[in-house]
């Protein structure tokens, strides 16, 4: 009963909020197509993560508001409201305001024009005591109907750097994500499958464990002002404190 109340939630979220022009294709892979100078949009994310080994009855909704601008032809700036989680754990019931922070990709290249596109991502976020620094290489290529995208991923958190206990946690993410979708008919409609790697390092010296995710990603846009995209994925690993399945979301509107 509890995840088909999360379901309902995400699916009141998906109708109750109209979503862009510039569609992407997948929902954790980041793709190159720039969303060009002048224009700009409104992107809502919604992850549902459920069940690890540890708590059976695990549930987390995270929500993220975010508005993109392009203010170049090869660089946007994205800046995030705070983002706020609900979870209902085997430690209780929390909703909590979590992190806001700002995101700029420079493209290099195009994935359309050009033999391969190519793009510099970085994003920081602040809460109240935590910062998080996240780079990313994004590379990606379309051939005919196929988009094809990998993603190198390096993040540092910070927990405790605003507080007054001299002791800071920090946290390394090495990750990688990968994308293939097919555009179907007109291609308002593209179905295809991502997979998500991400090791973790306990200040970046000590290895401590590798998660995989991997599901179908489906994408559909009208063509002109808005699109969503959804991918589910299971956990491939046996990493116990991490969930067994998530969902994420994306929908977004063209302004």
């Amino acid at each position: 009963m509890i995840q088909l109340r999360f379901l309902s939630l995400l699916a009141i979220l998906a109708v109750g909020t109209v979503v862009s022009a510039d569609p992407r294709p997948f929902a954790f892979t980041y793709d190159a197509y720039p969303e060009g100078k002048g224009n700009w949009e409104y992107e809502q994310y919604a992850t549902w993560r459920t069940h690890t080994r540890d708590d059976s009855n695990f549930n987390r909704l995270d929500f993220r508001h975010a508005f993109e601008f392009g203010l170049a032809d090869n660089f946007d700036l994205e800046v995030y409201l705070p983002n706020w989680f609900y979870e209902d754990s085997a430690a209780g019931h929390r909703t909590r305001f979590d992190t806001a922070g700002v995101e700029g990709i420079v493209y290099l290249s195009n994935p359309v024009t050009d033999f391969i596109g190519l793009g510099i991502y970085n994003e920081v976020n602040i809460g109240e005591e935590e910062l998080e620094i996240e780079h990313k290489l994004l590379v990606h290529k379309d051939i005919g109907n196929w988009t094809l995208a990998y993603n190198l991923i390096v993040e540092t958190e910070f927990e405790g750097v605003f507080s007054n206990d001299a002791d800071v946690e920090v946290e390394g993410v090495l990750g990688h994500s990968f994308g293939a979708s097919y555009s179907v008919g007109h291609g308002n409609l593209r179905v295809g499958a991502e997979a998500i790697v991400e090791s973790v390092y306990e200040n970046w010296s000590r290895y401590e464990d590798t998660t995989i995710y991997a599901g179908p990603a489906i994408s559909y846009s009208d063509g002109k002002h808005w699109w969503v995209t959804v991918t589910p994925a299971f956990q491939l690993t046996s990493v116990d404190d991490e969930a067994d399945f998530t969902m994420r979301m994306i929908f977004g509107i063209e302004f």
